[in-house]
Formats: structure tokens, sequence, C-alpha cells
């Protein structure tokens, strides 16, 4: 995106003036642009191809910008395709719910143009960083390809990609087995941090021997910083979930099982503090294998690589005092909140609280769930109470270990 190939913008709204009073400024500015009125023209163009840049307004007739945004979120990362939103909502709830759904940034209106400029030009120098680095992609420089070799590892096929990695099932010469090794791609110009986070998931699965939880194989840093794992031949527990909600009785072998491999992680000092359905690994004979420890503390390590007021987690899973430090220290039961919350999804086939982030969020603080058997009369008045008491919001009185969580649910089943 130069002069001589000018980044082109897609500006939504459906007020006329405004389209041409934007368009024009921008054309001014050197920059091409196409007007649209509503969503569902929005979405053409945007599916079509070609657009760097949206302005999308928020407020209109038919589908609305928030609909437009996560259609198109679907499609389009924030870094391939920035989208602005350009509204007259400017309340900290509206700009929050929009940033939370996938939206680079917010201009309220009326709008002041130079500040806006800024913001546009801000986006599109992350977005050529971000087509840059596709580029050398496309030459092989971020990526591993079936049959290529990742030093003594065979590549079979790609599992899933992350802003900074990915995972590969891959073939071990030395076990003679498959496992998974999860890699930092090259190209990235990586912060101590992030390097040091990454190295710290390898070091806290490798801790801990559980037949429930991943078992890390090898940890390196060459060719790339990198680990190796087991291998698991089956889908996450969201997507279980999402086909259909597990029985009481499935729910809560699940829950057993994961309560155990949490009882031996808090025994090493590992706190995981970002337990979902989509970090549970179903393998094939239905068992239940605890992943993704990157967000994990080690009670032994001071905690350096965030800043104090961080919120980390999954908002729909995370413990009160995740979210409000007044209610105390992030420990080993703010994991066991999180699969209480677990717990309740897989019986009931819907999350204790939903909504938009920032009203899950206030919901986790002031509010308590519907019980479990309004939704599912099936589930029993004993796992009800085990389920709830796990999410109590206050963290003395829920479950004080997980073990006795464990013990709890065997009790029943």
């Amino acid at each position: 995106m130069n002069s001589a190939n000018p980044a082109h913008i897609l500006i939504v709204d459906d007020n006329p003036y405004n389209l041409e009073l934007l368009s024009r400024r921008l054309i001014r500015r050197g920059y091409r642009t196409t007007c649209v009125e509503n969503g569902e023209q929005a979405l053409a163009k945007i599916f079509e191809g070609g657009v760097d840049l949206v302005l999308l307004d928020i407020m209109m007739p038919g589908m609305n910008g928030m609909e437009v945004l996560a259609q198109a979120r679907e499609r389009h990362s924030k870094t391939a395709l920035p989208i602005i939103m350009v509204t007259s909502k400017g309340e900290s709830e509206d700009v929050v719910d929009a940033l939370n759904h996938g939206a680079n940034d917010y201009v309220v209106k009326p709008v002041d143009f130079p500040v806006a400029l800024a913001r546009i030009q801000t986006q599109l120098s992350q977005k050529q960083e971000f087509d840059n680095s596709k580029t050398r992609h496309a030459q092989g420089w971020m990526s591993f390809e079936e049959g290529e070799q990742f030093g003594p590892y065979a590549i079979k096929a790609k599992i899933g990609q992350g802003a900074m990695g990915a995972v590969y099932k891959v073939h071990d010469p030395s076990l003679d087995r498959v496992v998974a090794l999860k890699v930092i791609l090259p190209g990235h110009d990586l912060s101590p941090a992030q390097i040091e986070r990454f190295n710290r998931e390898a070091r806290a699965i490798a801790k801990i021997k559980h037949p429930n939880i991943v078992a890390v194989y090898q940890i390196g840093d060459t060719p790339q910083y990198f680990y190796t794992m087991d291998f698991i031949e089956g889908c996450n527990l969201s997507q279980m979930i999402k086909k259909q909600p597990l029985t009481p009785k499935q729910a809560a072998d699940v829950c057993r099982k994961i309560a155990s491999a949490l009882d031996t992680a808090h025994d090493r000092g590992v706190i995981h503090r970002d337990l979902k359905p989509s970090n549970i690994m179903i393998d094939a004979q239905g068992e239940p294998h605890l992943t993704d420890f990157g967000l994990a503390k080690m009670e032994s390590e001071e905690e350096q690589l965030t800043r104090t007021g961080d919120v980390l987690g999954t908002p729909e899973y995370m413990a009160p005092e995740q979210i409000d430090p007044s209610c105390g220290e992030v420990d080993a039961r703010s994991d066991i909140y999180s699969l209480g919350a677990i717990f309740y999804e897989m019986m009931t086939g819907h999350m204790p609280f939903t909504g938009t982030p920032i009203r899950v969020l206030w919901q986790k603080l002031n509010q308590t769930p519907q019980p479990p058997r309004a939704i599912n009369a099936s589930i029993s008045e004993s796992l009800e109470i085990i389920c709830l008491k796990a999410m109590a919001k206050d963290k003395n009185e829920r479950y004080q270990t997980a073990l006795a969580l464990e013990r709890a649910i065997a009790e029943v089943l």
C-alpha cells in the first residue's frame, strides 16, 4: 500500500451525508474508497476481497454493524482485515463489546477526522506488516508442510495455528510414535516474556504426570522453540457439547477425572487459570485430557509475565477473583470454580452466564446462575449441589481442594 497502490477503504453507513463526507476526505489523503449503505452490501464487498480496511457503522436498518463484524471475523482475522467501528454509540459498554467481538478500534461520531485518520493509518501500518509476513509465509519461512522435517520430526499434518505458533502431528523416530509438536513459527519477533510464557507452558505440563493430562516428551529451541507432547486422536469437549449435552453421569465422570488431574497439578504447584471445554480433549475411548497450560501459574515462580490488573482467562469460565482482585488472590480454588462452570455446561448444554463478555463478567460478580435442574430435570439433586458448590462466588465456600471435589463426585457415582 503506497502512492502507486493506495489502500482501499470500505465505508459502511446508512447516512449518505456521512458516506460522502468521509469518502471525500479520505480520497484527498490518497486513499481509494467504496461506500455502501447497509450490512448486506458491506459483507458482499468484504467477501469479494480487495478491501484493506473497513469503517463500519453499528446502527443500521436490517443487518447492523455488530452482525457484519461477527460474520467478517469468521473469514478474516483482525490483522488481515482491520475494522474500525464509526458510530454514535459512545457508552463504555458499547466500546468494550465491539472490541471483544473483533473490532480493531472505535471512533465516536461526530468524527474528529485528524484523530480518525491517525487510527486508520495505524491499522493500515499493522496490516502492511501482516501482509509482509504472509509473503514470507508463502516463501516457506513461517510454516511446515506434510513431508518436511523439523529437526528429527517428520511433519504429517498441521493440527492448528495461533498468532505466533502452530501445532503439528509428527512422527518421533526416537519413540517410533506419533506425537504433537507445538512450535513458535519463524518470522516472529517475540519479546522475552512471550518466549518465557511458551517455555513455562512446557515446563508446567512436564512437571505433572497424570493419565488425564497430556504428557510432554521433549523441550527445545532448535531450529525454533518447541516442545512435543501426547497426540490425542479425538475432539475437544466444546465440540462434543455442541453436538449434544452429556448425560449427567457422563458429565460427572469427565468432571471427576479432570478434578483428579487438577489435584495432581495443584500438588505440583501448578494452577491452570484457563480451564474451558476447548482445553479438554476427549480421545476415541471417551477419556478426557487436560491441555493448554499457556496461562498456568507455578507457585514456586514469581509472577512477572503479566501486569497488575490484567484479566487472564476466558470470561465464561473465570472465577470472580480472576475478574476482581477484591475477591481475593487467584489460587487452586479458581480452577475449581472453572471446572464447576464446565460441569454445569456439560449437564445443561448452556453456560452458567451468557451475553457480551462485559455482561458475563458483571453477572459473575453480582448474580447466581440458574440451577442446573431447572434446565435439565434428569440431573440429580446431589450433582446439582456439587456443581453449585464448586461455583460458589466466595472461594472459601467452594471445595477447598480438587481432591475434595473428585471424592464428592465419586460418592455420587
